[in-house]
């Protein structure tokens, strides 16, 4: 496993944070994280889907005074989360970009390990110095054979590696969790979804990730059809993986932990891991077909790789 060391480089560089909601007062305490970082992080993109709720209204009000937030409203009646990332990426004017969920602490030393990833090699060495090591994980596919397209090129997404939880009596540490892996052939790529393995319970936030503008414009940002809690962040690295992006994780942070009825609030309060293994099949679904780009489309998309591609998913009957 190669590790990859961070360096020092140009006060040139900002970051832009996007941020999906819709009713969730949480928010306020992930943009204070936000805010106390400082530089890299320049401007906060909240895109509302429609939030109705008193107490966060106030908070989202509160928070658009702020000169470093901007405030979008996008009314759904539900809640799309990949509709209003999409939207976000087109209102993002930086060429870097983090995702953030409206119910996580950031800090300090966890950004600028996902953008020292991002930035890779060739930058130029001149601020934002640090020595945290960054090394890409196996609960991500390996990268190695995965595409003869040269990653660097293509670019990278480097993802939070480690989320903690503020409660750890909370559900999500004891639901049963999916990752997934790619077996790379002349011309074939077979997509198999697996149990993440026994033990690893130092969840990976695969919706928690640095990237460039470009990058995720030349995947033709989210799919928007996946509906409820889950998969849209593992869909989005699979196609990735699958165009030969590179795919690595560094950083932690803090989830605000809560039960699974804000999951699915807008979505008849399903059972999360209802509407996940749906997803889940849904995203299947559409490799098999052959459509690997998100719903934005720009005509900054990358070549179509021409790969068949099988899949595998048998959901677990165990899973709470």
């Amino acid at each position: 496993m190669k590790d990859c060391k961070a360096r020092n480089y140009s006060v040139n560089i900002v970051l832009h944070v996007i941020i999906p909601v819709k009713n969730r007062p949480e928010i306020a305490d992930c943009v204070r994280s936000l805010l106390a970082v400082g530089y890299p992080v320049t401007k906060i993109i909240i895109c509302d889907g429609g939030t109705t709720e008193s107490k966060c209204l106030m908070v989202l009000q509160d928070l658009a005074k702020l000169s470093q937030v901007e405030w979008f409203k996008y009314p759904q009646s539900n809640f799309n989360k990949s509709q209003l990332i999409n939207q976000g990426i087109l209102r993002a004017s930086s060429e870097y970009l983090l995702i953030s969920d409206a119910d996580i602490i950031w800090n300090r030393q966890g950004i600028l390990q996902l953008l020292s990833c991002v930035l890779g090699e060739s930058t130029t060495r001149e601020s934002l110095s640090f020595k945290n090591r960054i090394e890409t994980v196996n609960i991500l596919p390996e990268l190695s054979s995965l595409s003869a397209v040269n990653n660097l090129e293509n670019g990278i997404i480097c993802c939070v590696k480690s989320v903690a939880e503020s409660c750890l009596q909370t559900t999500a540490l004891k639901r049963e969790r999916y990752t997934y892996n790619i077996q790379m052939g002349e011309q074939i790529a077979a997509v198999n979804i697996v149990l993440a393995v026994a033990g690893d319970r130092d969840r990976p936030g695969c919706g928690l990730l640095c990237t460039r503008k470009q990058t995720l414009l030349s995947l033709g940002g989210y799919k928007e059809s996946f509906t409820g809690w889950g998969w849209e962040d593992q869909d989005l690295l699979i196609r990735a993986t699958l165009f030969g992006i590179k795919i690595c994780a560094a950083g932690n942070v803090i989830h605000l932990s809560h039960s699974d009825a804000a999951r699915n609030q807008h979505h008849q309060h399903l059972p999360p891991t209802q509407t996940r293994d749906l997803n889940i099949t849904s995203c299947l679904q559409s490799l098999q077909k052959g459509d690997i780009f998100g719903d934005l489309r720009q005509p900054a998309m990358l070549p179509h790789p021409l790969l068949e591609i099988t899949t595998n998913f048998t959901p677990n009957s165990s899973c709470e």
